[in-house]
C-alpha cells in the first residue's frame, strides 16, 4: 500500500505540470466558446449600417417637440446616417416616417391640432446634447443647409 502511494505521488508531480496546463487551456477554451455562443446578438447584429427610428436594440427614437399648432422640431442623430448628405436625406425620411405613425411620442403635443399633416420647424438646423450626440434638424431640405448643420453642431 506505501508503495502505491509512492508511485502515485511520483507519477503526479512527473505529469502534474502537464496536466495543469492542459485543464488551463481546456478553460480558456470553454470560456471562448461560452462568450460565443451566449451572446444575445449575432455577429451580423454588429454591423448593421445605420440604426432605425423605433425602439428596442438597433433603434434610436427621433428627438420631436411640438413649437407650436401642427409644427414640429424633428431632430436625427448623427448616429442614424453615415455622415454624407444622401445618407442624412434617408435618415430623415425614416424619421418623418416615423413620425407620421408615432405623433404620440411628440413632446408637447398638446399643441397640435393633429390634421393630417403637420409643418417642421427649421431652427435650430443642429444641436450638440450633453451626451456629446449631435442632431440634425429633419427640415434641412439642401446640401449647403446640411453642411451648415454640420459646422453648428461641431461648435
Amino acid at each position: 500500500m506505501v508503495k502505491d502511494d509512492n508511485i502515485i505521488a511520483l507519477l503526479e508531480r512527473i505529469t502534474g505540470a502537464t496536466r495543469h496546463k492542459e485543464i488551463d487551456e481546456q478553460k480558456r477554451l470553454d470560456a471562448t466558446i461560452a462568450r460565443i455562443t451566449g451572446s444575445s446578438q449575432t455577429v451580423a447584429d454588429s454591423y448593421r449600417t445605420t440604426p432605425q427610428p423605433g425602439h428596442g436594440p438597433g433603434r434610436y427614437t427621433p428627438q420631436a417637440k411640438a413649437t407650436n399648432k401642427d409644427t414640429v422640431a424633428l431632430f436625427v442623430p448623427q448616429s442614424a446616417f453615415d455622415g454624407t448628405w444622401q445618407g442624412f436625406q434617408q435618415a430623415r425620411d425614416k424619421a418623418i416616417s416615423w413620425l407620421r405613425s408615432h405623433r404620440y411620442q411628440v413632446e408637447g403635443g398638446q399643441k397640435l391640432c393633429w390634421g393630417p399633416a403637420f409643418a417642421l420647424d427649421p431652427e435650430p438646423i443642429s444641436y450638440r446634447d450633453t451626451g456629446g450626440v449631435s442632431w440634425y434638424n429633419a427640415a434641412i431640405e439642401d446640401e449647403p443647409t446640411y453642411q451648415l448643420a454640420r459646422i453648428h453642431a461641431r461648435a
